[in-house]
Protein backbone atom coordinates (compact mmCIF):
# COMPACT_ATOMS: atom_id res chain seq x y z
CA UNK A 1 0.00 0.00 0.00
CA UNK A 2 1.47 3.09 -1.15
CA UNK A 3 2.26 5.46 2.05
CA UNK A 4 4.85 7.69 3.81
CA UNK A 5 8.00 5.52 2.69
CA UNK A 6 6.69 6.54 -1.04
CA UNK A 7 6.38 9.91 -0.41
CA UNK A 8 9.64 10.02 1.39
CA UNK A 9 11.26 7.94 -1.53
CA UNK A 10 9.75 11.19 -3.77
CA UNK A 11 10.70 14.01 -1.43
CA UNK A 12 14.23 12.57 -2.29
CA UNK A 13 13.76 12.64 -5.78
CA UNK A 14 12.99 16.53 -5.70
CA UNK A 15 16.17 17.12 -3.82
CA UNK A 16 18.43 14.62 -6.07
CA UNK A 17 16.91 17.23 -9.01
CA UNK A 18 17.48 20.10 -7.36
CA UNK A 19 14.13 21.62 -6.08
CA UNK A 20 14.20 24.13 -3.27
CA UNK A 21 13.40 23.19 0.29
CA UNK A 22 10.95 25.55 -0.22
CA UNK A 23 8.93 23.83 -2.92
CA UNK A 24 9.68 20.65 -0.96
CA UNK A 25 7.61 21.52 2.02
CA UNK A 26 5.31 22.64 -0.14
CA UNK A 27 5.09 19.15 -1.78
CA UNK A 28 5.11 17.65 1.78
CA UNK A 29 2.36 19.79 2.94
CA UNK A 30 -0.06 19.05 -0.36
CA UNK A 31 0.52 15.28 -0.11
CA UNK A 32 -0.23 15.01 3.61
CA UNK A 33 -3.48 16.90 3.00
CA UNK A 34 -4.27 14.44 0.80
CA UNK A 35 -3.34 11.47 2.42
CA UNK A 36 -5.68 12.80 5.28
CA UNK A 37 -8.59 13.11 3.18
CA UNK A 38 -8.19 9.43 1.85
CA UNK A 39 -8.48 8.51 5.12
CA UNK A 40 -7.25 5.01 5.26
CA UNK A 41 -8.03 4.37 1.71
CA UNK A 42 -5.71 2.51 -0.56
CA UNK A 43 -3.98 5.80 -3.18
CA UNK A 44 -3.51 2.61 -5.88
CA UNK A 45 -7.23 2.32 -5.77
CA UNK A 46 -8.81 5.61 -7.05
CA UNK A 47 -10.55 6.02 -9.52
CA UNK A 48 -11.53 8.65 -11.51
CA UNK A 49 -14.76 9.93 -9.69
CA UNK A 50 -12.94 10.10 -6.44
CA UNK A 51 -10.00 12.23 -7.64
CA UNK A 52 -13.08 14.33 -8.65
CA UNK A 53 -14.65 14.66 -5.13
CA UNK A 54 -11.35 15.61 -3.81
CA UNK A 55 -11.04 18.83 -6.27
CA UNK A 56 -14.86 19.20 -5.76
CA UNK A 57 -14.08 19.59 -2.23
CA UNK A 58 -11.21 21.94 -2.86
CA UNK A 59 -13.44 24.35 -4.81
CA UNK A 60 -16.64 24.03 -3.54
CA UNK A 61 -16.13 23.91 0.16
CA UNK A 62 -12.96 25.32 1.08
CA UNK A 63 -13.02 27.72 -1.87
CA UNK A 64 -9.92 27.57 -2.92
CA UNK A 65 -8.04 29.88 -5.54
CA UNK A 66 -7.41 28.87 -8.89
CA UNK A 67 -3.57 29.09 -8.48
CA UNK A 68 -3.55 26.90 -5.30
CA UNK A 69 -5.93 24.03 -7.21
CA UNK A 70 -3.33 23.98 -9.83
CA UNK A 71 -0.11 23.61 -7.85
CA UNK A 72 -2.00 20.60 -5.91
CA UNK A 73 -3.33 19.04 -9.22
CA UNK A 74 0.66 19.38 -10.64
CA UNK A 75 2.06 18.00 -6.86
CA UNK A 76 -0.31 14.77 -7.66
CA UNK A 77 0.37 14.47 -11.13
CA UNK A 78 4.08 14.94 -9.99
CA UNK A 79 3.94 12.53 -7.22
CA UNK A 80 2.30 9.97 -9.69
CA UNK A 81 4.16 10.07 -12.74
CA UNK A 82 7.36 9.35 -10.16
CA UNK A 83 5.25 5.94 -8.62
CA UNK A 84 4.93 5.01 -12.36
CA UNK A 85 8.22 5.65 -13.44
CA UNK A 86 9.86 3.34 -10.36
CA UNK A 87 7.58 0.62 -11.33
CA UNK A 88 5.53 1.12 -8.01
CA UNK A 89 2.14 2.32 -9.99
CA UNK A 90 0.53 1.28 -12.76
CA UNK A 91 -2.36 3.29 -14.90
CA UNK A 92 -3.74 6.21 -12.43
CA UNK A 93 -6.43 8.64 -12.83
CA UNK A 94 -4.40 11.27 -11.01
CA UNK A 95 -1.25 10.71 -13.90
CA UNK A 96 -3.69 12.54 -16.48
CA UNK A 97 -6.46 14.31 -14.30
CA UNK A 98 -6.55 18.25 -15.21
CA UNK A 99 -9.61 19.97 -13.07
CA UNK A 100 -12.05 21.28 -15.37
CA UNK A 101 -13.66 25.04 -15.94
CA UNK A 102 -11.60 26.29 -13.18
CA UNK A 103 -11.47 29.89 -14.62
CA UNK A 104 -14.99 30.71 -15.97
CA UNK A 105 -17.08 33.88 -16.05
CA UNK A 106 -21.04 33.51 -15.19
CA UNK A 107 -23.86 32.85 -17.52
CA UNK A 108 -25.91 36.28 -18.90
CA UNK A 109 -29.10 36.99 -18.99
CA UNK A 110 -29.38 35.99 -22.61
CA UNK A 111 -27.49 32.88 -21.98
CA UNK A 112 -30.91 30.90 -19.95
CA UNK A 113 -34.45 30.90 -20.54
CA UNK A 114 -37.01 32.16 -18.44
CA UNK A 115 -39.84 29.76 -17.29
CA UNK A 116 -42.90 32.58 -18.80
CA UNK A 117 -40.56 32.03 -21.88
CA UNK A 118 -40.67 28.59 -21.59
CA UNK A 119 -44.04 28.47 -21.43
CA UNK A 120 -44.72 30.77 -24.17
CA UNK A 121 -42.70 28.39 -26.38
CA UNK A 122 -44.96 25.69 -25.27
CA UNK A 123 -47.86 27.26 -25.54
CA UNK A 124 -46.80 28.75 -29.31
CA UNK A 125 -45.77 24.75 -29.97
CA UNK A 126 -50.00 23.65 -29.89
CA UNK A 127 -51.16 27.54 -31.74
CA UNK A 128 -51.22 27.88 -35.47
CA UNK A 129 -50.41 31.52 -35.33
CA UNK A 130 -48.08 32.69 -38.03
CA UNK A 131 -48.13 29.09 -39.96
CA UNK A 132 -48.24 28.96 -43.33
CA UNK A 133 -50.70 27.15 -45.93
CA UNK A 134 -48.40 24.58 -46.32
CA UNK A 135 -47.35 24.23 -42.45
CA UNK A 136 -51.00 24.06 -41.91
CA UNK A 137 -51.97 20.98 -43.83
CA UNK A 138 -48.57 19.27 -41.88
CA UNK A 139 -49.61 20.21 -38.39
CA UNK A 140 -51.72 17.25 -37.13
CA UNK A 141 -48.20 15.73 -37.40
CA UNK A 142 -45.97 18.27 -35.77
CA UNK A 143 -47.73 19.84 -32.92
CA UNK A 144 -47.89 16.66 -30.32
CA UNK A 145 -43.66 16.05 -32.03
CA UNK A 146 -42.67 19.86 -30.98
CA UNK A 147 -44.06 20.09 -27.78
CA UNK A 148 -42.83 16.73 -26.87
CA UNK A 149 -39.54 17.89 -27.56
CA UNK A 150 -39.19 21.23 -26.17
CA UNK A 151 -40.65 19.49 -22.66
CA UNK A 152 -37.47 17.26 -22.68
CA UNK A 153 -35.63 19.91 -23.25
CA UNK A 154 -37.02 22.14 -20.60
CA UNK A 155 -37.84 20.04 -18.08
CA UNK A 156 -34.68 17.36 -18.49
CA UNK A 157 -32.18 19.41 -19.76
CA UNK A 158 -31.06 17.29 -22.53
CA UNK A 159 -29.07 18.18 -25.50
CA UNK A 160 -29.72 18.13 -28.90
CA UNK A 161 -27.64 15.42 -29.48
CA UNK A 162 -28.79 13.31 -26.74
CA UNK A 163 -33.19 14.01 -28.00
CA UNK A 164 -31.55 12.59 -31.68
CA UNK A 165 -30.00 9.53 -30.52
CA UNK A 166 -32.97 8.23 -28.25
CA UNK A 167 -34.03 4.99 -29.84
CA UNK A 168 -37.22 3.41 -30.10
CA UNK A 169 -35.58 0.21 -27.55
CA UNK A 170 -34.83 2.85 -24.74
CA UNK A 171 -38.54 4.08 -24.90
CA UNK A 172 -41.01 2.58 -22.64
CA UNK A 173 -44.83 3.79 -22.67
CA UNK A 174 -46.25 1.22 -20.09
CA UNK A 175 -43.56 2.66 -17.10
CA UNK A 176 -43.54 6.29 -18.79
CA UNK A 177 -39.53 5.93 -19.03
CA UNK A 178 -36.54 6.49 -21.69
CA UNK A 179 -33.38 5.75 -20.86
CA UNK A 180 -30.96 8.57 -22.47
CA UNK A 181 -27.14 7.68 -23.57
CA UNK A 182 -24.55 9.76 -24.03
CA UNK A 183 -20.46 9.53 -24.07
CA UNK A 184 -20.84 9.32 -20.27
CA UNK A 185 -23.52 6.62 -18.84
CA UNK A 186 -27.06 5.93 -19.33
CA UNK A 187 -29.57 7.17 -17.22
CA UNK A 188 -33.43 6.75 -17.22
CA UNK A 189 -35.70 9.46 -17.46
CA UNK A 190 -38.89 9.07 -15.91
CA UNK A 191 -41.66 11.24 -17.20
CA UNK A 192 -45.39 12.23 -16.14
CA UNK A 193 -47.42 10.16 -17.22
CA UNK A 194 -48.92 13.14 -19.53
CA UNK A 195 -45.57 14.01 -21.14
CA UNK A 196 -45.46 10.29 -21.90
CA UNK A 197 -48.87 9.95 -23.06
CA UNK A 198 -47.94 12.78 -25.36
CA UNK A 199 -45.11 11.24 -26.81
CA UNK A 200 -47.01 8.02 -27.36
CA UNK A 201 -49.50 10.07 -29.32
CA UNK A 202 -46.65 11.45 -31.55
CA UNK A 203 -45.50 8.46 -32.13
CA UNK A 204 -49.23 6.81 -33.13
CA UNK A 205 -50.23 9.98 -35.26
CA UNK A 206 -47.38 8.69 -37.64
CA UNK A 207 -48.58 6.37 -40.73
CA UNK A 208 -47.82 2.85 -39.81
CA UNK A 209 -45.30 1.64 -42.86
CA UNK A 210 -43.33 5.37 -41.86
CA UNK A 211 -43.98 4.72 -37.54
CA UNK A 212 -40.52 3.66 -35.63
CA UNK A 213 -41.10 -0.12 -34.63
CA UNK A 214 -41.42 -0.81 -31.23
CA UNK A 215 -38.43 -2.49 -29.27
CA UNK A 216 -35.89 -1.55 -32.04
CA UNK A 217 -32.93 0.51 -33.16
CA UNK A 218 -35.61 3.00 -34.86
CA UNK A 219 -34.90 6.74 -33.74
CA UNK A 220 -37.82 8.11 -32.11
CA UNK A 221 -38.28 11.16 -33.72
CA UNK A 222 -38.10 11.04 -36.91
CA UNK A 223 -37.73 13.66 -40.13
CA UNK A 224 -40.99 14.83 -41.46
CA UNK A 225 -41.11 15.57 -45.79
CA UNK A 226 -43.35 19.06 -45.77
CA UNK A 227 -43.56 18.35 -49.89
CA UNK A 228 -45.22 14.99 -49.64
CA UNK A 229 -46.46 15.37 -45.97
CA UNK A 230 -45.33 12.30 -44.42
CA UNK A 231 -42.08 10.77 -42.70
CA UNK A 232 -39.12 10.67 -44.54
CA UNK A 233 -37.81 6.83 -44.93
CA UNK A 234 -34.18 5.74 -45.08
CA UNK A 235 -33.87 3.14 -48.09
CA UNK A 236 -30.52 2.58 -47.10
CA UNK A 237 -31.23 1.66 -43.23
CA UNK A 238 -34.54 0.14 -43.96
CA UNK A 239 -36.12 2.02 -40.79
CA UNK A 240 -38.05 5.85 -40.63
CA UNK A 241 -35.24 8.61 -41.49
CA UNK A 242 -33.73 10.08 -37.62
CA UNK A 243 -34.12 13.73 -37.42
CA UNK A 244 -30.66 15.32 -37.45
CA UNK A 245 -29.38 17.86 -35.12
CA UNK A 246 -29.63 20.51 -38.00
CA UNK A 247 -33.18 19.98 -38.65
CA UNK A 248 -34.18 20.04 -35.06
CA UNK A 249 -32.01 23.67 -34.77
CA UNK A 250 -33.89 24.61 -37.39
CA UNK A 251 -37.45 23.69 -36.13
CA UNK A 252 -36.62 25.61 -32.62
CA UNK A 253 -35.47 28.79 -34.42
CA UNK A 254 -39.00 28.48 -36.38
CA UNK A 255 -40.83 27.51 -33.80
CA UNK A 256 -39.25 30.18 -31.24
CA UNK A 257 -39.64 33.37 -33.99
CA UNK A 258 -43.58 32.23 -34.25
CA UNK A 259 -43.83 32.51 -30.29
CA UNK A 260 -42.34 36.03 -30.95
CA UNK A 261 -38.99 35.46 -28.68
CA UNK A 262 -36.11 36.88 -28.82
CA UNK A 263 -33.79 35.79 -31.61
CA UNK A 264 -31.08 32.98 -30.90
CA UNK A 265 -32.64 30.60 -28.41
CA UNK A 266 -31.00 27.28 -28.70
CA UNK A 267 -31.60 23.50 -26.95
CA UNK A 268 -28.62 24.58 -24.80
CA UNK A 269 -30.36 27.84 -23.12
CA UNK A 270 -32.95 25.09 -21.93
CA UNK A 271 -30.45 23.11 -20.59
CA UNK A 272 -28.46 25.83 -18.69
CA UNK A 273 -32.06 26.53 -17.40
CA UNK A 274 -32.82 23.12 -16.34
CA UNK A 275 -29.49 23.33 -14.52
CA UNK A 276 -29.17 26.46 -12.84
CA UNK A 277 -33.36 25.69 -11.31
CA UNK A 278 -31.77 22.38 -10.00
CA UNK A 279 -29.23 24.58 -8.10
CA UNK A 280 -31.52 26.91 -7.17
CA UNK A 281 -34.11 23.90 -5.81
CA UNK A 282 -31.08 22.86 -3.59
CA UNK A 283 -29.86 19.72 -5.42
CA UNK A 284 -26.19 18.81 -4.77
CA UNK A 285 -24.09 18.38 -7.65
CA UNK A 286 -23.77 14.74 -7.46
CA UNK A 287 -27.54 14.46 -7.92
CA UNK A 288 -27.42 17.10 -10.80
CA UNK A 289 -24.32 15.20 -12.43
CA UNK A 290 -26.23 12.32 -12.93
CA UNK A 291 -29.76 13.36 -14.12
CA UNK A 292 -28.29 15.72 -16.48
CA UNK A 293 -25.57 13.28 -17.64
CA UNK A 294 -22.33 15.79 -16.80
CA UNK A 295 -18.99 14.20 -17.52
CA UNK A 296 -17.86 16.05 -14.61
CA UNK A 297 -19.69 17.43 -11.23
CA UNK A 298 -17.24 20.46 -11.71
CA UNK A 299 -18.74 21.49 -15.31
CA UNK A 300 -21.45 22.68 -12.99
CA UNK A 301 -19.01 25.16 -11.99
CA UNK A 302 -19.89 27.84 -14.32
CA UNK A 303 -23.73 27.25 -13.33
CA UNK A 304 -22.40 27.71 -9.54
CA UNK A 305 -20.55 31.10 -9.93
CA UNK A 306 -23.91 32.56 -11.63
CA UNK A 307 -26.28 31.38 -9.42
CA UNK A 308 -23.85 33.14 -6.90
CA UNK A 309 -24.10 36.61 -9.30
CA UNK A 310 -27.97 36.30 -9.95
CA UNK A 311 -30.18 38.68 -8.42
CA UNK A 312 -33.98 37.96 -7.01
CA UNK A 313 -35.71 39.07 -9.90
CA UNK A 314 -33.83 36.99 -11.98
CA UNK A 315 -33.90 33.54 -9.62
CA UNK A 316 -37.63 33.89 -9.73
CA UNK A 317 -38.25 34.36 -13.65
CA UNK A 318 -35.42 31.15 -13.78
CA UNK A 319 -38.05 29.27 -11.22
CA UNK A 320 -41.62 31.17 -11.79
CA UNK A 321 -43.88 32.30 -14.67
Amino acid sequence: MIGQKEQDAFFVHLAAIARQPSTIRRYRYDLLDFFTWLDGKPFELLNHQEVERFFYELIETRNYKVRTIRRIASVLRQFTHFLQTNNILNAHPLSVYQPPLLETEPLSRNDWVSKKEIETLLKSSHSETGLSENQLLARPQLTERNFAMFSLFADYGLTLKELCDIEMNAVNFIQHTIQIENETFKRNIHLPEALSTQIHTYWSLIPEPVRPRLHSSDSLFVAYDFKRRTYHWSYEDDAPKALTEIALQKMIRTEVARAGLRKGISAQHFRNSYLLRALLNGEDFETIQKQAGLKSMLSLRRYSLTIDHLNEQDRELILHS
